[in-house]
């Protein structure tokens, strides 16, 4: 993967159902490697790819959390694709909406073959729910690689951050679960991100990563 420096990100489509999602691939016909980002609504995904992307408002936020049921995708630089699973857990939000959530996410852990790796964004401030571990363990069931991203740690004290990371991880109960500290606020993890981001995505190819310009090389 060559030249990633998440400067030049655009909005490819909207899908549903499997048979819409689009095969994605670079300039020499590669098809690109997925990255999907992943948590409940209103835990801060569209902050993150937002600043991934180095944009204000390439990815939107739903004024009604949850509602639409639906995947977004992005690619970057033309090397990687990236897709926006719709939030869980939305209170307000149609049962009926809620029970599509499921199927939809699992279909797409099944089939999405260039899928390589799960942004899976938690709010440092909560403990796991049943949904939380269920979708954990459906990543797990699927093998597919995941980073926990704990979010809004701005909104917490020092001590508070490493009490609460402590009761996340081992709530999640998860062996050798890769997790980065994350504040979009005080642009905090963005570097330890990219370089798991680097680690996971490393193919046959030789990487270089370059600090000085965040970038993927």
């Amino acid at each position: 993967m060559k030249h990633v420096a998440f400067k030049n990100a655009k909005f490819v489509t909207t899908a549903v159902q499997t048979k819409d999602y689009p095969l994605l691939k670079t300039s020499s016909g590669r098809v690109m490697d997925e990255i999907v980002v992943a948590g409940r609504s209103n835990v801060g995904k569209s902050s993150l790819l937002n600043h991934l992307f180095h944009s204000k408002n390439l990815v939107k936020t739903s004024s009604t959390p949850g509602k639409t049921q639906a995947i977004n995708f992005f690619t970057v630089d033309g090397e990687i694709s990236f897709a926006d699973l719709p939030g869980y857990g939305y209170a307000e939000v149609p049962l009926t909406i809620r029970r599509k959530w499921g199927p939809m996410v699992q279909e797409y852990l099944k089939n999405r073959d260039q899928l390589k790796l799960i942004l899976f964004l938690f709010d440092i401030r909560r403990l796991p729910n049943e949904e939380d571990l269920e979708f954990l363990e459906w990543t797990a069931l699927h093998e597919k690689a995941v980073i926990l991203i704990l979010t809004k740690v701005d909104k917490v004290s020092t001590n508070e951050k490493a009490t609460n990371t402590k009761k996340i991880l081992k709530a999640f109960d998860t062996e050798n679960l890769h997790y980065v500290h994350y504040s979009v606020v005080k642009n905090q993890g963005n570097r330890e991100l990219m370089h798991m981001l680097r680690d996971a995505l490393k193919g046959t190819e030789e990487e270089k990563y370059d600090e000085d310009y965040n970038v993927l090389s």
